[in-house]
């Protein structure tokens, strides 16, 4: 994905406001949600390293007008915190357009990663993973998920090809919180998962 393709996702509400404006919204957060998003060798096929992109941009918009923040981790063969939550869609944007694919699946590492990120953060956590593969330690990811379960975190998945619609049902509190898609469809999956947001 080029930077201008991705500098055109805008949000179809007015995201670019005064400072003042961004900052009396954030005394409404009504919670924080982290993107969990594959960055493994195999999602630089099929497109689908951009439609991550793309629609962890759209989530983000979606997000913002519930008055969530968002953060966003990376995992291939390690996790890394790609950014904090935030409400600023222009420097979430800033890191999201440069993300590359490379190494193994270190799912297990991403959702610890996401859940320590998290524990002490008010109102509704969740993390929404993005896959399209198998992960590197099943049983240390089912450990992770658990623990997050355990401490209120919800955890909503979004597979496409080559991910494990059974398996990843187990990661999340409940089996409709996880979806596989078709490739084509990896964006839209992505932007839809804003809809198991509380209001």
């Amino acid at each position: 994905m080029s930077e201008s393709e991705i500098l055109d996702v805008q949000p179809d509400t007015a995201l670019v406001r005064k400072s003042s404006d961004l900052v009396s919204r954030r005394e409404r957060v009504r919670g924080t949600v982290y993107l969990l998003l594959d960055t493994s060798y195999s999602m630089s096929s099929h497109g689908k390293l951009e439609q991550l992109k793309r629609g962890s941009l759209r989530f983000f918009s979606e997000a913002w007008r519930r008055d969530y923040e968002v953060g966003a981790i990376d995992f291939g063969s390690r996790a890394y915190c790609l950014l904090g939550a935030t409400r600023n869609f222009y420097t979430f944007q800033k890191r999201i357009m440069y993300l590359g694919a490379d190494g193994r699946t270190a799912m297990d590492s991403a959702i610890r990663l996401g859940t320590w990120r998290l524990r002490f953060k008010p109102g509704y956590r969740a993390m929404i993973l993005i896959t399209d593969g198998q992960p590197d330690y099943p049983e240390a990811t089912l450990q992770a998920a658990l623990v997050a379960r355990r401490l209120g975190i919800d955890l909503i998945a979004v597979g496409t090809s080559g991910a494990d619609e059974t398996f990843l049902a187990s990661l999340t509190p409940k089996p409709e919180l996880a979806n596989v898609v078709d490739v084509k469809e990896l964006e839209a999956g992505i932007v839809n998962t804003v809809n198991a947001l509380p209001r």
